[in-house]
């Protein structure tokens, strides 16, 4: 279970995330919802140590995670393949060429393997994020706008993905400005609004 207690950031005097304390266990979908600048994106990149937290506590007991921005990790002169083979050494991660097969398949990219990425469309990219999530190993997916820029059939595409692992008992907690196409797959969603996070019913 992913533990948070009593999380504070703040960006000089703008107090950002306040006083947070949630759990989540394995096995959900949880959508992260608030306006622009309320503070989703930094709350996943606290939980997935990118940024650094004024106090409070993240425990993960014994848990992996991984975090993907919503500006990814990507070499744009790399192709879909290299890319995903550098992030997976830089992870200490092997290559499983069966899943990577079935991935890139799933996910649509076949005919996209040998284009350079800075020349993918934006809904692409953003499939090429969930790629490295799905030969990545992890129990925790943060990820950082994962349905912006991508079209009907991409969208119904990451649900059905999402789904998937949510069956395999792991869990994506995800930032969505468009809870309302989204929500049938989400377990739980919480809002963030002015520092504080409260559920969304």
């Amino acid at each position: 279970m992913l533990e948070i207690k009593h999380l504070r950031k703040s960006f000089s005097s703008n107090c950002v995330l306040d006083n947070i304390s949630c759990s989540f266990s394995k096995g959900k979908i949880i959508a992260l919802l608030g306006q622009n600048g309320s503070g989703k994106t930094t709350f996943l990149k606290c939980l997935g140590n990118i940024m650094n937290i004024d106090s409070g506590e993240i425990k993960y007991n014994a848990s992996n995670f991984l975090f993907i921005n919503d500006k990814p990790n990507i070499f744009g002169d790399l192709t879909i393949y290299e890319n995903l083979r550098y992030i997976l050494s830089i992870y200490n991660h092997k290559f499983d060429s069966g899943i990577y097969k079935k991935s890139i398949k799933d996910l649509g990219l076949n005919s996209m393997q040998s284009v350079p990425l800075k020349h993918l469309s934006a809904g692409n990219i953003q499939r090429n994020k969930i790629l490295i999530a799905l030969n990545t190993n992890w129990e925790y997916l943060l990820i950082d706008e994962p349905f912006s820029n991508l079209d009907k059939e991409g969208s119904i595409i990451v649900k059905d993905t999402f789904s998937s692992l949510k069956n395999e008992d792991r869990t994506i907690l995800f930032s969505t400005h468009n809870f309302i196409n989204v929500s049938d797959i989400c377990d739980i969603s919480f809002e963030i609004k002015d520092g504080k996070f409260s559920r969304h019913d």
